[in-house]
């Protein structure tokens, strides 16, 4: 992949990852079911997440890719316990979350996009 296309992916994925604040704040008005918390937790089966998964070995095992990786990974895992939350309607613990445990998380991927994009734009 060219480095133009890899910022690119790179920069897309930070919005796509954005959305989920909307879409949690959203389901906590409507409901969330089953589907949204498994569509949360699953960092495999979002684009960006399989795109990470088709990566070759080296460019995953780089620094940069790695902890991009893991804080998208983590990043899922809170998006999917504030989903149950909501689900269970426990919708002021899942509000809180969202402007605590998941801000940190959608900071820290967006903290390690941003560095593997500025990696890649030297």
């Amino acid at each position: 992949m060219s480095d133009p296309a890899l910022y690119t992916k790179l920069t897309d994925a930070i919005g796509a990852h954005g959305a989920w604040k909307f879409r949690l704040r959203a389901a906590a008005r409507k409901g969330a079911d089953e589907e949204m918390v498994r569509q949360a937790g699953d960092h495999h089966g979002c684009a960006f997440g399989q795109w990470l998964d088709s990566l070759p070995g080296d460019v995953r095992l780089s620094q940069v890719a790695n902890d991009t990786i893991v804080r998208h990974a983590e990043f899922h895992r809170v998006a999917s316990r504030a989903a149950q939350l909501i689900k269970q309607g426990e919708t002021e613990a899942a509000l809180g979350m969202l402007e605590t445990e998941f801000a940190g998380a959608s900071q820290a991927l967006t903290a390690a996009v941003s560095r593997w994009r500025m990696a890649v734009n030297r």
